[in-house]
């Protein structure tokens, strides 16, 4: 009985995760090199935001990411404003979103563009891990990154 209680619980959380994760967005900031981005204004609810994670990867050493979720059940739009605090140990650095829908979902990328230049794979559908586009970076820089994004229905 015990058991049976248990595969219960663990099939209703399963199930119960994967219907929270279903409408999320990863936009993922890879930022090359050890350095910090601050965000500058508030993100709306829907869009959060970690703080900075190294890569664990020996290979990736030199790498840092900065992940945001976009829930896109209750916001298809973003716009993040940041600052470039530092770049570690390098003049400059390059900042590489990249957009990945979680879930198998499918969404369509109306628009994307960081610090006004916009990337080339918008609009278009994003069903995977999708590298958005580079742009260099300088300590003091204030950048933006905005989107617009939208649910695919199945």
């Amino acid at each position: 009985m015990l058991k049976k209680s248990f595969l219960v619980a663990a099939m209703l959380f399963a199930f119960g995760a994967a219907s929270f994760a279903a409408d999320n967005v990863s936009l993922d900031l890879n930022f090359w090199c050890r350095g910090h981005l601050k965000l500058l204004n508030e993100l709306p609810d829907g869009i959060t935001m970690t703080d900075r994670l190294n890569y664990k990867q020996p290979q990736f050493a030199h790498i840092c990411l900065y992940t945001v979720k976009i829930d896109v059940s209750k916001v298809q739009e973003f716009n993040l404003e940041l600052e470039v605090v530092d770049t570690g140990d390098k003049e400059t650095a390059e900042l590489k979103p990249s957009l990945c829908p979680t879930g198998g979902m499918t969404v369509e990328c109306q628009a994307f563009e960081t610090d006004g230049e916009p990337s080339s794979k918008a609009p278009g559908m994003i069903k995977g891990w999708t590298s958005m586009q580079v742009v260099k970076v300088t300590k003091g820089e204030k950048i933006t990154v905005k989107g617009k994004l939208k649910k695919v229905e199945k």
